[in-house]
This record gives C-alpha cells, structure tokens and sequence, in this order.
C-alpha cells in the first residue's frame, strides 16, 4: 500500500540536477529483514553466548521504547542515548577488532531493500549528491556499500565511527548518534553544506517517525519526505502520515516506488 500526498508531489519539479537525497540506512536502505549495522557485526561466534546474551537484552529492552511513539520525547531521548552507550560499551567489553569487525560482515546479514542498490547506482550516474545519515556503525556501513559497488564521492556517511589502531578498538566518533539527535546540519561538514546549498529540493527516506528530523523543519516545505513503514502498519499508519509526505508499506515499500514518484508516473 502506498499513502501519497499527491499536491506536494506536484509542487516539487525534481529534475537530475536540482535535487540531493538523505537517507537512513539501518531498515530504509536495508530491508525489513535485514540485521541492522550494529547486530551485522556482532558475530555470536566470536562474542560467545555471555555476549550473545547480553546483547539481546539490551535489545529487548530498548527496541520497544525507540518504536514507542506516544513516549515523551525528552524521557525517549534520554532512552536512547544510555542504549546506544551501553551498546558502545559492551563492543569495548568483548573487544571488538577491525579484523572481527570485517569477518562479521563476510556473512552478509546486511541486505538492500528492494531497489535500493539500483537506486544508488542511478544517483552515482547522475552524480546526485546521497547523505546518509544514521545511528548504526559507520564502518559497517561503508564496508557493505563498497562492497556492492554503490560507494562513490557522490556519497557521504555520517554515522558512529569505530576508529582502529593495529587491529585494536579505539574509540567511537565524539557525538554519539542515536535515532533522536539525527539532523544532517548538525554534522555535516562545510564542504558538504555548500554542496547542497545549490540543490533546490531534497528527497528524504526513513522508517522511523524521527528520521523527519535529519532535515530542518524549515526546509521541509522543499523536501519529498517518504517513510517505509515496516511494522504494526494499522497502528502507525495515521501517525506516519502526519509526519511524512508518502508512506510506502508491504510491496509498495522499495525503491522502485520511490524512483516512480519522483518521476511523478503511476502513483
């Protein structure tokens, strides 16, 4: 099913040219089957059951309170930030190489949605500038889309970095980022903002209610933002529609459906 907001649709003349694209990774460019970029390198083999364990708990715990939309945005916030910490955490715990990280990833538990990989080849062809932006594991990230062949200098990642030194876990990049403090201007560098000060309309793709937020309020007049709506799709779908210009579900939630709205043919 597909929920479209046909006059802002026809509003925005979206050409090759005039137009960047922000997107979510973690269950937008990824399916809704996919591991997300943190379980991606979580090899149970080398984590052992404690790890295994340990990291499910904390997942049992926190995933209800991020898909929770009635929560208070202040007490959600403060959630979200001591999950990802702990997550952060038990990677340092366990001793989380750049060796483990890359043969985790070998197992190719990160998949597409459909038509998301065409989807970034079209806009490396057309030199579209695409911003990720997501609160997953940056290096996982970057090491699936170069791998697939959809990782160019038209792209840019922001995300949790992992820095490594001879083989050894490091740090996290400065800012934790979590799915309620993801707003691109915030973290995108100079170069980039000037990049896209040229472009007259942006395209925005998430699956969660704050994944609005990774473009300011104030440009949203020029910006198509589509949600996949992935889960509980009769309890959310009225909440998504509020927030979104175009909710895509079941069938309807891939690429391809996006490609035929910004080309504005058969909606």
């Amino acid at each position: 099913m597909k929920y479209i907001n046909t006059n802002k649709v026809n509003e925005l003349n979206i050409e090759k040219n005039n137009y960047y694209v922000i997107l979510d990774f973690d269950k937008t460019i990824t399916g809704k089957n996919s591991m997300d970029s943190w379980m991606a390198v979580v090899d149970f083999e080398l984590f052992g059951e404690k790890g295994k364990k340990e990291w499910k708990e904390l997942n049992a715990k926190y995933v209800p309170i991020e898909g929770n939309n009635k929560l208070a945005k202040k007490i959600k916030k403060q959630y979200m930030k001591e999950w990802y910490q702990k997550s952060m955490d038990t990677l340092y715990q366990y001793q989380l190489t750049e060796s483990k990280l890359k043969t985790a990833l070998e197992k190719e538990n990160l998949i597409f949605r459909n038509g998301a990989k065409e989807f970034l080849q079209k806009l490396q062809e057309d030199n579209v500038p695409v911003i990720i932006l997501s609160a997953g594991i940056g290096n996982a990230i970057e090491e699936f889309l170069k791998k697939q062949g959809c990782y160019s200098n038209n792209l840019y990642i922001i995300s949790n970095f992992i820095k490594f030194q001879e083989d050894k876990m490091q740090k996290f990049t400065d800012t934790i980022i979590h799915s309620m403090n993801k707003n691109i201007q915030e973290y995108l560098p100079s170069t980039w903002q000037n990049r896209i000060k040229e472009k007259q309309y942006a395209i925005l793709c998430g699956d969660i209610l704050e994944d609005i937020h990774m473009v300011e309020k104030e440009k949203r007049n020029q910006t198509l933002t589509i949600a996949f709506l992935n889960d509980r799709i009769e309890d959310n779908v009225n909440i998504y529609n509020q927030h979104y210009d175009i909710v895509l579900t079941e069938k309807e939630a891939c690429f391809q459906e996006v490609e035929k709205i910004i080309r504005k043919e058969e909606w």
